[in-house]
């Protein structure tokens, strides 16, 4: 983690708002998880928010803007289904530059809808502004939450097992793929068909268009099995390490556990990459993360699988101590906070 970084900077804002937060009975969760929880009309919403930059979170050699729209639909669905919520209503700011292709929003807009409507959530609102440099797109989303049926980052214990949805490190394998085509000459909308390979077609995907896990989310709170989880946007690494401080715990990650799929493992000899630090430190895979007691490992696994269509993926366990720990071919490399910072 560096001095001055992303989790420095929400540190000092969660201190300097946490006087006023912890005065309201009617906010739950404040700065520090995936969603706020709120108390409303005697049920529960949980609302978070998500801003992604041009050149930043995003290349427009890369995304057509229908793709684009479902991705910034998706990392906020993401949320969502780490914490179990129902989401219902979102509202978009855009701050737009000149000199986009005609009908730029229209298709942006569309694919927006498309991916927000999958889970039954509306756009209800929003704001449009100018820009002088780059897009910038900011989405707010809200959802319904089961009172006592719902996850977040704290609550987890030592001696909790360690679990994960699905592949880590695809989308930024994915990504590599784009970058590497871009390199050789390719431009526009033909870097969304740089490969002929389905497996790699599928890494590309996944960092075009993630799938938001509100299904298991959803079935995974309300089996109240699980005590804590995340998912996974800046990397296993960083995730994980935030659940261990919000529950006062360590973990430590067996890197022979951890699923990586043979695209990615391929893309990575290509490129001289490694899987592994991809896998825990790459980003942007849009799986959940979670933790379960001994005890209700098995009758997890079951309902996971129901949803997912396979087994989950166990990683690790959760220690009495501080840090998430690597281990690796007989060696211990200490990744808490390794991942992605939106501020450096």
């Amino acid at each position: 983690m560096k001095p001055g970084g992303e989790i420095d900077l929400i540190s000092r804002l969660a201190q300097m708002a946490g006087a006023a937060a912890a005065k309201d009975p009617d906010l739950l969760v404040g700065i520090g998880d995936d969603c706020a929880v709120i108390v409303h009309g005697g049920g529960l919403l949980a609302v978070t928010t998500d801003t992604l930059v041009e050149s930043v979170h995003f290349d427009l050699e890369y995304f057509d803007p229908w793709h684009l729209g479902r991705k910034t639909a998706g990392v906020n669905l993401s949320d969502m289904a780490a914490m179990g919520a129902r989401p219902r209503w979102a509202f978009l700011n855009i701050a737009s530059r000149r000199r986009l292709p005609p009908g730029f929003w229209d298709e942006f807009t569309d694919g927006l809808l498309s991916r927000l409507s999958q889970f039954g959530a509306v756009l209800a609102g929003g704001d449009t502004v100018s820009s002088p440099d780059g897009i910038s797109l900011t989405l707010t989303l809200i959802g319904e939450l089961i009172p006592d049926k719902w996850m977040g980052r704290a609550g987890a214990r030592a001696g909790d097992i360690i679990y994960c949805s699905g592949y880590l490190g695809d989308a930024a394998s994915g990504l590599q793929c784009l970058k590497a085509f871009r390199r050789r000459g390719g431009r526009g909308r033909s870097l969304l068909l740089p490969q002929k390979r389905p497996a790699i077609r599928r890494l590309v995907d996944r960092h075009l268009d993630p799938e938001p896990r509100v299904a298991l989310g959803r079935a995974l709170a309300e089996s109240g099995l699980v005590s804590a989880a995340i998912d996974l946007s800046d990397g296993a690494a960083t995730d994980l390490a935030h659940i261990c401080k919000s529950s006062g715990v360590g973990a430590e990650v067996e890197a022979s556990l951890l699923p990586i799929s043979r695209a990615a493992r391929s893309v990575c000899r290509l490129y001289g990459l490694s899987p592994l630090w991809l896998a825990v430190s790459g980003g942007e895979d849009f799986e959940l993360l979670w933790t379960v007691p001994p005890e209700n490992e098995a009758l997890m696994i079951e309902t996971a699988a129901r949803v997912l269509g396979h087994r989950p993926f166990r990683i690790g366990r959760l220690i009495d101590a501080q840090g998430v720990c690597l281990k690796a071919g007989g060696r211990v490399a200490d990744i808490a906070f390794s991942g992605y910072e939106h501020i450096v």
